[in-house]
């Protein structure tokens, strides 16, 4: 698979993985390296502009795959005169998730005291947090997270960590992460290297 934004200029060439049981896929590479873009491929976001990405089976861009994965991007996308509650709420209606499971997420990442303010308000740790909840709700086959403890503490970051874990039991999760937090079993490592080939 080949791909990038401009034409001539491929950001990754010849990237040929295959993940076939569940586990944590730690993803690794420098700055530039094609993390992000391999992200947005797995989206459905970007098409390849050589060869295909498939999800459970499925073609990244066709609506069967977007209901078997979860996506959480870098940079939160939220409402800024939304309040955490209702983010949730709508998030819950849109992937038919039960609210009360992602609430009882939100109210463990300490998220509690914020459910009634107004996402403009909060900090860039409990933003961070509501996103991570967002893009993460229901069931699902894959899940793929770019950066997602960032700019959170300690202990938050080994809550996400426990049920990132939970979650490699049972389905495919990529991590893209400079740093993992400790405890966090690696099943497997997929390293990028930009314009050239990806090894392992």
């Amino acid at each position: 698979m080949t791909v990038g934004y401009t034409e001539g200029r491929p950001v990754l060439t010849h990237l040929s993985a295959s993940f076939d049981s569940p586990g944590l896929v730690h993803v690794q590479g420098g700055n530039g390296a094609g993390k992000s873009t391999l992200v947005e491929l797995c989206s459905g976001y970007l098409p390849p502009w050589q060869g295909t990405v498939r999800l459970n089976g499925r073609d990244a861009h066709s609506p069967g795959a977007r209901a078997a994965r979860r996506i959480c991007r870098t940079q939160p996308a939220l409402y800024p005169d939304m309040t955490v509650r209702d983010h949730l709420v709508f998030t819950t209606r849109c992937s038919g998730a039960d609210p009360d499971t992602e609430f009882e997420r939100a109210v463990g990442l300490g998220l509690e005291p914020w459910l009634d303010q107004a996402a403009r308000t909060l900090s860039t740790g409990n933003t961070r947090k509501l996103w991570y909840v967002m893009c993460t709700t229901g069931r699902f086959a894959c899940a793929v997270l770019d950066e997602p403890f960032n700019g959170l503490d300690r202990d938050t970051a080994r809550t996400m960590a426990a049920e990132v874990s939970l979650w490699s039991t049972d389905r495919l999760v990529l991590l893209i992460s400079h740093a993992l937090p400790p405890g966090l079993a690696v099943s497997e490592t997929l390293l990028l290297h930009g314009p050239g080939a990806a090894g392992r």
